[in-house]
């Protein structure tokens, strides 16, 4: 052949990650995908989905009704699986809760330096670099 069949895209890391919350979570919305992985995925997700990985299942009934996804039967040819039973461990993640997401520390509290004690340090510090 001349002009051989393109061969898939591989998926990155990212798309693998936030395939595997969904295979074991689904259905399940962005957000709760966002709480999981902790980044925005809305690329990622219709990465995915353009490839015909996931779908849409729906929507959550709470408010916002925002909405639901879950792999499709193209997700499991693709990874060589007869059923989602079929994941490992699926039955022990799908226990497990979600993370909250992270609430930000607050800065840790240093003593305001004098104008002096700026300039020495900063001079210190020079000194020392060199």
């Amino acid at each position: 052949q001349l002009f051989p069949a393109p061969k898939p895209a591989r998926l990155s890391p990212p798309a693998l990650e936030t395939l595997a919350i969904i295979a074991y979570r689904q259905p399940i919305t962005r957000a709760d995908v966002e709480a999981v992985r902790g980044v925005a995925v809305d690329s990622v997700l219709q990465t995915i989905m353009e490839r015909g990985l996931v779908k849409i299942a729906g929507r959550a009934e709470i408010p916002g009704r925002p909405l639901l996804y879950e792999t499709t039967q193209f997700f499991l040819e693709h990874f060589g699986l007869r059923n989602l039973d079929e994941l490992p461990n699926s039955e022990e993640l799908k226990r497990r809760e979600l993370p909250k997401a992270p609430v930000p520390e607050a800065p840790a509290a240093t003593p305001d330096l004098a104008p002096e004690e700026q300039k020495k340090a900063a001079e210190e510090a020079e000194s020392s670099a060199t």
